[in-house]
């Protein structure tokens, strides 16, 4: 496939995923992923300083990683296969892309975890997930979307979508979640909603660049989750130590 065979495609995308997006809130919009694009391609660049990185399929994969997303549509949907049909896109990199935009997700990413610790994964999907570069650079990238500054804005932004309350200090602090019960979740805060998840991706990072990238942006959301216990702790007689003692464990941690 020459240059401009490829540079039509990846605009056909641009296009298709622009009008699909404007569909979602601001969460999840254009914007959030030209963030992505712009992220995993720098990632894509630096591994590809020592490792084979296909940056067509992670500019493609980026672009299209929220289209069937399942916070906003049916699971059984395969809209993303049924455009890619129409790119006339060869059938090898059709199927990477669909399978990393199938494993991109959080949930997803879970689900893994938990296969391997039982020793239920199939080797071949564990095997794909661990020498996967594009799937890296693409999952990093989103995460790194998902925490920092514009975490936290995304995160205010999807809880007022969803009606769900900002912060209640009454309410208790579960660092971490397992797949069930995050599938499950249909309520919480928005604070919760740092521990529950943002607070695990720095952690998860799987790229030098989306780790070196992660720190900071961590690092941010922790300082910012302490000044919301201070606000939410003046005139109140709760200190929110609970909070406290997960928060700083993930301050030491990273």
């Amino acid at each position: 496939m020459d240059s401009k065979t490829e540079a039509e495609i990846i605009e056909q995308t641009e296009a298709f995923v622009r009008d699909y997006m404007s569909r979602y809130d601001c969460s999840h919009d254009y914007l959030h992923v030209e963030r992505v694009v712009r992220q995993a391609l720098e990632l894509a660049a630096q591994e590809s300083m020592h490792t084979h990185v296909d940056m067509v399929v992670v500019h493609l994969a980026a672009l299209l990683h929220d289209v069937d997303d399942a916070k906003y549509s049916d699971a059984s949907t395969s809209t993303v296969g049924d455009f890619l049909a129409t790119t006339k896109l060869d059938t090898e990199r059709t199927h990477r892309i669909v399978r990393i935009i199938d494993a991109v997700s959080f949930r997803k990413e879970l689900l893994a975890i938990e296969q391997e610790r039982a020793g239920t994964m199939d080797a071949d999907e564990r095997e794909w997930r661990l020498n996967c570069v594009e799937l890296s650079c693409v999952q990093d990238a989103d995460r790194l979307d998902a925490i920092g500054a514009f975490g936290v804005m995304r995160c205010a932004a999807f809880s007022g979508v969803r009606n769900r309350p900002l912060h209640n200090p009454r309410d208790s602090c579960i660092a971490g979640t397992t797949y069930d019960e995050y599938v499950r979740q249909d309520s919480g805060t928005a604070v919760a909603h740092f521990y529950e998840k943002l607070l695990q991706l720095a952690s998860m990072m799987k790229t030098e660049g989306g780790k070196r990238e992660a720190k900071g942006r961590h690092e941010f959301m922790c300082r910012f989750l302490e000044q919301v216990d201070a606000e939410a702790g003046f005139g109140a007689d709760g200190s929110g130590e609970q909070r406290e003692r997960v928060l700083e464990t993930h301050s030491n941690t990273h």
